[in-house]
């Protein structure tokens, strides 16, 4: 989506081949990427939703055109693929060490591994969420690697500082910043504020009557206060996010840029 947004006014045609209804659709959930889908179909950006590239056609080295799974040729000068994240732990299948079912490393959160002084950090690592009840899932971004690095070495040294962290993500889309903060997975509903037609909402993700991931676009520094209150321990309901955050809501589009 990057790409296709900073080549949207560079190249003559570009197209979105995904495999989900919506980009994003894991990450941010579909109403969040039915808006960044909208955004570059605005500048002309086509979409193949619920696809796949079955072969890449060309000769001499120069790829010239991508099939579809559908059949459909799409004529190609130019082929960026994101292949996703995959944890490389295959070595350690049959091992003591203990898996979950995609083979991240599980580990408590002082990066410890269930085998004695052997800790694990970064894509590799499952480790317990907070803000999911403790459920250990796996978290692919820089910032959450980089504060597994941190809390391994601390325990390395018989420092024990256990991880507390607020995950965050953004990625900026012709020029807009759309931020989230949180863990919004099994998210059941959500509570949006402003408007997802007009490009410039708050979204909270709940899950059991509790928000665990916000998402914005054009309402900063909404998500950096969320973040902040989820760091010291606030627990928001379904109708503080509905109701008493409106004023939250109207001084971040006041600050808005």
């Amino acid at each position: 989506m990057e790409v296709a947004s900073f080549l949207s006014d560079k190249a003559s045609t570009i197209s979105v081949v995904e495999k989900e209804a919506v980009p994003f659709q894991e990450a941010l959930g579909p109403q969040v990427g039915g808006v960044a889908m909208k955004m570059l179909q605005g500048r002309g950006v086509k979409f193949y939703m619920k696809s796949q590239v079955s072969e890449l056609r060309g000769e001499d080295g120069k790829v010239a055109e991508a099939i579809l799974d559908s059949g459909k040729k799409l004529p190609a000068d130019v082929v960026v693929v994101g292949i996703g994240v995959s944890p490389a732990s295959e070595f350690l299948k049959g091992s003591p060490f203990a898996l979950d079912s995609r083979g991240a490393v599980l580990v408590d959160l002082l990066m410890k591994t269930n085998v004695s002084r052997v800790f694990a950090a970064g894509d590799v690592a499952a480790f317990p969420v907070t803000l999911l009840g403790g459920e250990r899932i796996g978290i692919y971004h820089w910032q959450v690697a980089q504060a597994h690095g941190h809390v391994a070495a601390l325990s390395m040294l018989k420092k024990q500082s256990p991880l507390h962290t607020v995950p965050f993500f953004w990625t900026v889309l012709l020029g807009s910043s759309i931020r989230y903060a949180g863990c919004g997975k099994g998210f059941t509903e959500t509570v949006v504020k402003g408007s997802l037609e007009e490009q410039k909402f708050v979204i909270f993700y709940i899950k059991d009557g509790y928000v665990t991931a916000v998402a914005s676009l054009k309402c900063d520094p909404m998500v950096v206060m969320v973040a902040e209150a989820l760091y010291a321990g606030k627990v928001i309901s379904k109708e503080e996010a509905e109701g008493s955050w409106t004023a939250w809501l109207e001084m971040s589009q006041t600050e808005s840029k």
